[in-house]
């Protein structure tokens, strides 16, 4: 089920990327970045109150924890700079490339309180055939 789960986020994901690459194209990288943590915002508020979420717990969080916060705004506003320039497929492949690199290191190491999981030689294979993906997809 989980699969699925990730399967439907990557779809949601790109789709994300496109329109709101479509939208910087419109109103700039910036004034996108806000428009889509704004109508995020909105949203989460909206979902947040319909399933009663309490907030009680924010107060025991690590400052650490917010940082995913600004990770977001950051990782927008890269895919708004570099969407209209090496387009959505491209700016994709190349954020998956990075976000397998970096799980994996994060996996490997134990970082974050993560347990170490170590990495696999036979997982070069994978690593090496996405690469070459994206080495063709950049010079064809």
């Amino acid at each position: 089920m989980y699969k699925n789960l990730a399967l439907i986020n990557g779809v949601i994901l790109a789709i994300m990327v496109f329109f709101n690459g479509m939208l910087a194209g419109i109103t700039g990288p910036y004034m996108s970045t806000l428009i889509f943590h704004m109508l995020g915002f909105i949203l989460i508020i909206i979902i947040s109150i319909i399933k009663k979420n309490k907030f009680s717990n924010l107060k025991d969080l690590q400052p650490i924890f917010f940082l995913s916060g600004v990770l977001g705004v950051i990782t927008i506003l890269l895919n708004n700079l570099s969407i209209p320039r090496i387009g959505v497929t491209l700016v994709t492949g190349v954020s998956l490339f990075g976000q397998i690199v970096m799980s994996s290191l994060v996996e490997h190491f134990g970082l974050f309180g993560m347990p170490a999981n170590r990495f696999k030689k036979e997982k070069t294979l994978g690593f090496s055939m996405i690469l070459l993906g994206i080495i063709v997809m950049i010079t064809m």
